[in-house]
């Protein structure tokens, strides 16, 4: 892919931001589960359990107070999709269009005001070359050896990136097609029991446990200093 075409595209953050999101609403990607069954609640906190920890979910659900609810997509499903984008990816086609997925949401209420936690998990646009090196060295730190971290947040958190090679990919799809997660807590409450850094270390860790990447590179649990 030409150069300009990688940079134009990278600049232009908010555009596909949009259009990852349009995206994934258009497929079920960050639709809430309907509201009104036991079973479907279970399922939902079962997901983010599954990506955060029981424990960490636990402290989460007493910081965002009364009226809690859990939302989350299926992670088979999530898995296979993700699987699916990258295996039908190569590098001179790549549009840098991204399907942003979120697979858990934790909402609660308190002092009449909602609360919520989200994670976002997507296949980056940006490639690992250009957060390490380059003008994306002012945005992304290195916390470890192939984990960067941007240093603001966007619209769905404070993204984390690293290499993720599945199999059935192009050749250099890790590199070029990282993995991308983030979690939005901003409405959280001061006192917290979990930091953030955990979560996002969590999410980190369980998606890529989930999608079987080759890389196993320790995501450091200093990720926002």
């Amino acid at each position: 892919m030409p150069v300009i075409r990688r940079w134009a595209g990278r600049s232009a953050v908010a555009l596909a931001v949009v259009l990852s999101a349009a995206a994934c609403g258009g497929d079920g990607g960050d639709a809430p589960e309907p509201k009104g069954t036991d079973a479907v609640s279970a399922g939902a906190l079962k997901t983010c359990q599954e990506l955060f920890g029981e424990n960490a979910v636990d402290a989460v659900k007493a910081d965002l107070g009364g009226e809690f609810r859990p939302f989350g997509l299926a992670l088979p499903d999530m898995k296979s999709r993700m699987l699916a984008e990258a295996q039908a990816w190569t590098a001179a086609k790549d549009d840098l269009r991204r399907v942003t997925y979120r697979p858990c949401e934790l909402e609660g209420k308190a002092d009449g005001s909602a609360r919520r936690v989200s994670a976002a998990v997507s296949w980056s646009m940006y490639d690992i070359a250009y957060v390490s090196a380059g003008q994306g060295r002012f945005r992304w730190r290195t916390v470890a050896d192939g984990v960067y971290v941007a240093s603001r947040p966007d619209i769905v958190g404070t993204p984390l990136v690293m290499p993720c090679t599945v199999a059935g990919t192009a050749a250099g799809q890790g590199e070029e097609l990282p993995l991308q997660v983030s979690v939005l807590d901003k409405d959280r409450g001061g006192d917290r029991a979990v930091s953030t850094e955990q979560l996002l270390k969590s999410l980190a860790e369980s998606t890529r446990e989930l999608l079987g990447c080759e890389e196993k590179t320790a995501v450091p649990g200093d990720l926002l200093q």
